[in-house]
C-alpha cells in the first residue's frame, strides 16, 4: 500500500503568555476554522490511518480538533519528530525508522518545518501555507527527498 501524508499547519494561534511558546493556545478564530475543515474534510470521507502532532499545545490541539470533526474514533499522537525545530530529514528518517512507510498519516506541526518537509518529500516549493492548511503528499514507496508527489491542498477558506 502506498504512503500518503498530510501535513496539516495549526490553527491561527494566539501570542505566547507565560508558558512560553510551547503552551500557545488556539485562537478563537483558530478554533472555528479548524472545525470547519474538520467537517469539510468528513464530508470528503476523510480518514487517516494514524495521526501526529507536535508535542506544542496549539498543533495537539489542532489536530484534536480535526480528528473530532471528521474520524472521532482517532486520537493524534505526540511526536517528537515535528518539533518546529526539527530538520526535514530527521522526520523523514523517523517516518522510516518507525515502520510509518504506508497508509493514510495525518501529521500536524508548525511552518516552517512542513513547508521545508513538503519542498524536502517533493523538490517542490508549496506556496504560502496558511494557519489550518492541509497538504497532502502521496508516495508510489517509502518516503524519501524528492519522491513524493503533492496532490491536493484544502485550508479552512476552502470551506465555504
Amino acid at each position: 500500500m502506498p504512503l500518503v501524508l498530510d501535513l496539516l499547519r495549526h490553527g491561527e494561534a494566539l501570542p505566547a503568555a507565560e508558558s512560553g511558546d510551547e503552551g500557545r493556545r488556539l485562537s478563537p478564530r483558530g478554533k472555528h476554522d479548524l472545525e470547519r475543515l474538520g467537517r469539510h474534510l468528513a464530508t470528503l470521507g476523510w480518514r487517516p490511518d494514524r495521526a501526529f502532532a507536535s508535542p506544542l499545545m496549539r498543533a495537539r490541539d489542532s489536530a484534536r480538533i480535526v480528528l473530532a470533526q471528521a474520524a472521532s474514533d482517532l486520537d493524534a499522537v505526540a511526536w517528537e519528530a515535528l518539533r518546529p525545530d526539527v530538520e526535514p530529514a530527521q522526520v523523514e528518517a523517523a517516518l522510516v525508522r518507525e515502520g510509518l512507510v504506508s497508509g493514510h498519516l495525518l501529521l500536524v506541526g508548525h511552518q516552517p518545518l512542513l513547508g521545508e518537509l513538503a519542498r524536502w518529500l517533493t523538490g517542490a516549493a508549496v506556496p504560502a501555507w496558511g494557519p489550518g492548511d492541509l497538504v497532502r503528499i502521496e508516495f508510489t514507496g517509502p518516503p524519501a527527498a524528492g519522491a513524493g508527489r503533492s496532490t491536493w491542498r484544502v485550508g479552512p477558506r476552502d470551506c465555504g
